[in-house]
């Protein structure tokens, strides 16, 4: 039996709060304006899906064993549906700002029946966290002020940002045949990350949005992680929140070896988020 997730406790969803802006009075024409520009900070909150196949090979000891599989191959070869649990925190003072993404998925495959029967369960979860730095386009906070009449604004804007990228791996392979034996190994690795994200308007609504990240660079036997998204977004408005819906693609590669275990893999698939700005 493969045995329970462990990681589940140290990453957990991140979810979507929606709630009643405040609203502005209607004393004067310059006050809202006024009132808002003395808003430094802003969050953004984003609850997202992602589904990726995955490609590569994950290793526990001496046993190694290769994937590749879209999302939808995936879903029919395992055992149950795949756990995943996505969500992204942004927080900025004018341009300067912090960043926290966490990532958990849970494959547990079905065993292929051969000479020798193997079950392949591989769980992986990632938290990424950083520093970033608006190097184009206004403050955070002004793109707020204009959420809905953007005549006076441009929402076109670039970030770097540096930090890190935490990677927790499970894989466990289950042989059974006249012996049934279960090979498991685990592994908590951490390694510095670069990488940049841009946003670009096609109209007033309409946005594109595009990240990427490299990483590893040998620390702490991560020899490469990086990922990229792509993704066309709306803006609008909930429950008079300022919101936005972005849907594309994201791909993920991690590629480290530590120890009894290895996970050379490529996961990459359609994305699809919600965002909501205060």
């Amino acid at each position: 039996m493969i045995e329970k997730n462990r990681y589940l406790s140290i990453i957990l969803p991140l979810a979507l709060a929606t709630s009643l802006a405040t609203a502005f009075s209607v004393h004067g024409a310059e006050t809202p304006i006024s009132d808002a520009v003395q808003k430094h900070w802003t969050i953004n909150l984003t609850t997202y899906m992602w589904m990726p196949g995955i490609d590569g090979d994950v290793s526990a000891g001496r046993i190694n064993r290769s994937v590749d599989a879209s999302f939808i191959d995936i879903a029919g070869k395992l055992r149950s549906f795949p756990m995943a649990f996505n969500g992204h925190l942004e927080a900025y003072y004018e341009k300067m700002g912090f960043y926290l993404d966490g990532n958990y998925m849970g494959m547990d495959f079905k065993p292929r029946f051969d000479k020798i029967s193997e079950g392949l369960s591989t769980r992986m979860g990632i938290m990424e966290y950083g520093a970033m730095y608006r190097v184009l386009g206004s403050a955070a906070s002004k793109n707020i002020i204009h959420w809905v009449d953007k005549s006076n604004s441009s929402f076109n804007s670039l970030d770097i940002y540096v930090g890190g990228r935490t990677i927790w791996l499970g894989n466990d392979i289950q042989l059974t045949g006249p012996r049934n034996t279960l090979v498991s190994a685990n592994a908590s690795l951490s390694a510095p990350l670069i990488g940049g994200r841009a946003t670009v308007d096609i109209t007033s609504k309409w946005f594109l949005l595009m990240d990427g990240n490299v990483g590893g660079f040998g620390v702490d036997n991560v020899k490469f992680t990086g990922s990229v998204l792509g993704t066309v977004g709306y803006r609008t408005q909930l429950f008079d929140v300022p919101i936005s819906v972005e849907a594309g693609y994201k791909a993920l590669r991690v590629d480290v070896s530590k120890a009894n275990i290895e996970t050379n893999v490529t996961m990459s698939g359609p994305f699809i988020g919600l965002t909501g700005h205060w």
